[in-house]
């Protein structure tokens, strides 16, 4: 049985009859560019997170910038964040002149709180909190300590579009929540865009000036800004979409809850489970001392899976520039994690069968490591 990790062409080929009308509409109404569709699925995107505001721009590393830019982060400053995240999360520091400085992230792969205060100096500018693989962090005790020190509290929700905490939605409880609507998110558009949420109206003014060459009208800049617009056409799909995405994550949760239940007893770390958070399940990830291993057999049987982060971004050839450092005696927990880290196909349209298949499989696995594991002790 083949197992594909990705489900881009089924979800798309699935709407087409929905999505084609609703882009050719765009098409043939002659507006490409802003206009009521954008403005449409902001509104919708705003009201679905508990917001105030949404402003749509190009990407989810496009979202961070701005949103740091107009938060008026000094260049120069600091940025806490995580290193077991996209480098995009690091590179938007780096993009705005702000020196990232990495602090490990608890078992449940989020950035650690207790870290984040460690790292707090008055050089500190603002703290970027990675909601990873769509499981929300710990945003009750990061909000207070920021809010405390008066220092802003940036929320990266790229794999996390519909989590919540304590039944709060993720990116209302930082200054700005960021997210990516690239075509393997869980609300993905048919090519690249972002969205960044926020109560703050000046804020999002600022914002909507940055993201469009800092124009006032069409012949005034106020500020210097930049091209960074969601396409009408991008909007018109999403917003087919937002409508199937609740049923979608509730299939996710249940999909994740037959990993979790078949892969019971198994040697293996399964994903963090707990009653305050609602994880959307971006990403099911395993962890195991065999990864390597367990990857190759899962192959061997048709199943394709993936390392979501193979090289943690301090260990990456970029962070030698930018004022990339690593906060108090190294990352040991996000350098053992991502070692050992191993993401299993989950997407809306697999089957119960598929999960079957990938279970069994992972189970053999085990069962015939132990039977070599014995007969080599045996043999000794």
């Amino acid at each position: 049985m083949h197992v594909p990790f990705s489900h881009v062409q089924e979800e798309n080929s699935a709407l087409a009859n929905e999505l084609l009308p609703r882009l050719a509409g765009v098409l043939t109404s002659g507006v490409l560019v802003g206009g009521e569709e954008v403005a449409r699925f902001e509104r919708a995107f705003a009201q679905m997170h508990g917001t105030r505001e949404a402003v749509a721009v190009n990407s989810g590393t496009d979202a961070l910038r701005l949103a740091l830019r107009s938060l008026g982060v000094r260049r120069g400053s600091v940025g806490i964040t995580v290193a077991n995240t996209f480098v995009a999360t690091v590179g938007a520091l780096v993009s705005e002149g702000i020196r990232p400085l990495l602090v490990d992230v608890g078992a449940d792969e989020n950035i650690d709180p207790d870290a984040v205060e460690a790292a707090i100096t008055e050089e500190t500018g603002v703290v970027v909190a990675v909601h990873l693989r769509g499981r929300p962090a710990q945003m009750d005790v990061l909000r207070n300590l920021c809010a405390e020190r008066g220092i802003p509290l940036l929320e990266d929700c790229a794999q996390a579009v519909g989590a919540a905490f304590l039944g709060r939605p993720v990116g209302s409880f930082g200054a700005a929540g960021c997210f990516s609507l690239h075509p393997l998110k869980n609300l993905a558009a048919c090519g690249d865009g972002g969205v960044v949420v926020t109560d703050d109206p000046v804020l999002a003014d600022r914002l909507r000036l940055l993201r469009n060459h800092g124009l006032v009208d069409r012949d005034t800049a106020a500020v210097w800004g930049e091209n960074s617009r969601l396409d009408p056409l991008q909007a018109a799909a999403l917003e087919v979409k937002m409508a199937r995405l609740p049923a979608w994550t509730a299939r996710r949760v249940e999909l994740a809850g037959l990993y979790d239940t078949r892969l019971a007893g198994l040697p293996l770390a399964l994903p963090a489970r707990s009653a305050d958070r609602t994880h959307v399940y971006h990403r099911y990830c395993i962890r195991t001392p065999w990864r390597d291993e367990l990857q190759v057999h899962l192959a061997a049987a048709g199943v394709e899976t993936a390392i979501h982060y193979p090289v943690p971004v301090h260990r990456q050839p970029a962070a030698r520039s930018g004022g990339v450092t690593v906060a108090g005696e190294g990352l040991a927990v996000t350098e053992r994690q991502s070692s050992q880290i191993l993401s299993l196909p989950l997407h809306p349209s697999m089957a119960e069968e598929q999960i079957a298949h990938v279970t069994d499989r992972i189970t053999d696995f085990h069962q015939q490591r132990a039977h070599r594991v014995k007969s080599e002790d045996v043999a000794t």
